[in-house]
């Protein structure tokens, strides 16, 4: 009896232990120890300073970035690069924060930043972003700068096409240039007088309607037409800032007096378009000083299909014209003939100006501060000796190269910085996999060359910029 009595007071106090071990190891939530060893979350960013994308900051501004983590941070494994620079010996660090006061003023532009860190469990996090230094001397203006309507041999309105580039694909400029041979009495019209064309001066008037101060500039201009089904065709020029137009069917209108007529005149701006064999090289892009002068544009990329195989791609005729001894800026443009105004793919022509005005714009066209684009929102910065893309260098031993490129959309991602020059020599390149990149370093400098820059996107999407020229 005593035994079975011992045995039963046994038992139960087996059992009394198990089910207190038991209660103890859960908590209120129903969480366990075993919750926690399955945690695959890094370290979080809680605050930034300088924070993503801000500006007008002053040029030495320190760097803090508090972080934290429910298992506790590894304070051995954070790592801080400025630039591609690994500051992190020179940094503060704590299980809440890290700090980095710079020694060396920052360069004016886009400063990248990349943190590595990892909790006590090695679930790793990284992050980057950028911050820009000094206040910009030139904004970036997205628009595009060819198409046509109704007016010509495209579709929709000029009304229409104003309105959809801007309240429908956001652009902050957009002209129509429709085909001066198409246009009414354009055998009347001369360069500064096309009051005989109706078409034209309701063109004007409808510019007038849609512009919208420091908002959007409606543009307008014609589209020298040179017939392209016949053999060895001319090409097609678009002109810009000039009272009226001229057609192709005038008589003995041809390339070289074209050029002197444009030339001839004050303020105007010339654009090669969709230079190929099919339209026309522009006699092989023979050079003419006079052309020169006024032509300060090319189109390397055209077109208004979504498929980008299907539109014109010219950076082969770009590089040709350049070697040839053009000073041009490359463009994307649409070229709408339907009523996709804008909206039709993400092909940009963006100006570096002082402000959206139309005298803003033209200064910079002229003066190539512009790059072209295959993405609507990549922002692109190049100089060198701190002279922006469009300069043109005199006298002087050293080049310092500073270029970056960003894009803010996760999905494009940065494969590759290709710095061309002449002949389609690429005399520095870096890769990339990241929407941030940077690329800066010095050249013993060489007279009569051209730089420019290339961007390579995961997708397939190109950029080039506008050269600066070594004299």
């Amino acid at each position: 009896m005593k035994l079975k009595r011992f045995m039963f007071n046994l038992c139960f106090i087996l059992l009394f232990y198990f089910i207190s071990y038991y209660f103890n190891n859960i908590s209120t939530n129903n969480t366990t120890v075993s919750y926690i060893d399955t945690d695959t979350e890094g370290p979080v960013i809680t605050s930034l300073s300088p924070d993503k994308c801000e500006q007008f900051i002053v040029s030495k501004p320190d760097i803090k970035i508090n972080y934290k983590d429910e298992n506790g941070i590894d304070i051995s494994s954070v790592r801080l690069f400025v630039n591609y620079k690994d500051v992190t010996k020179n940094c503060t660090i704590t299980d809440s924060h890290i700090y980095y006061s710079p020694k060396n003023k920052f360069k004016r532009g886009s400063q990248i930043i990349q943190l590595e860190i990892s909790d006590i469990l090695k679930n790793k996090s990284k992050y980057e972003w950028y911050f820009t230094v000094g206040t910009p001397i030139y904004n970036h203006y997205r628009g595009l700068i060819h198409s046509h309507t109704e007016a010509s041999d495209g579709h929709g309105s000029y009304n229409d096409a104003y309105y959809l580039a801007r309240d429908k694909a956001k652009l902050d400029f957009f002209a129509i240039t429709e085909h001066s041979n198409l246009l009414d009495n354009h055998l009347d019209c001369t360069i500064n007088n096309a009051s005989p064309s109706l078409k034209w001066n309701n063109l004007i008037k409808s510019k007038d309607l849609f512009n919208v101060k420091d908002k959007f500039i409606a543009l307008n201009g014609f589209e020298m037409t040179y017939p392209f089904k016949v053999k060895n065709p001319i090409g097609h020029i678009n002109v810009f800032n000039s009272n009226g137009f001229v057609s192709s069917e005038l008589n003995n209108m041809s390339l070289e007096k074209f050029y002197d007529l444009l030339y001839e005149q004050d303020d105007l701006i010339g654009q090669f378009n969709h230079p190929c064999e099919k339209f026309g090289t522009f006699n092989d892009f023979k050079y003419s000083v006079h052309g020169d002068y006024v032509i300060s544009l090319i189109e390397v990329g055209n077109g208004y299909n979504k498929d980008m195989s299907k539109n014109i791609r010219s950076y082969d005729m770009y590089q040709l014209a350049l070697d040839k001894g053009w000073h041009l800026a490359p463009t994307c443009n649409q070229d709408n003939h339907r009523v996709d105004f804008g909206i039709a793919n993400e092909f940009r022509t963006v100006v570096l100006a002082t402000d959206l005005n139309k005298d803003a714009l033209y200064d910079s066209l002229r003066n190539m501060r512009v790059y072209a684009t295959e993405d609507k929102n990549i922002k692109i910065d190049y100089s060198i000796n701190n002279l922006p893309m469009g300069s043109t260098i005199k006298n002087t031993s050293k080049l310092n190269f500073s270029i970056s490129a960003i894009d803010c959309d996760e999905k494009d991602k940065i494969n590759e910085i290709q710095v061309i020059s002449n002949n389609g020599e690429i005399i520095k390149s870096k890769k990339f996999n990241s929407n941030l990149a940077k690329l800066e370093f010095t050249l013993k400098s060489k007279k009569n060359k051209f730089y420019y820059i290339k961007i390579i996107q995961n997708n397939d999407k190109i950029s080039v910029t506008a050269p600066i020229w070594i004299e």
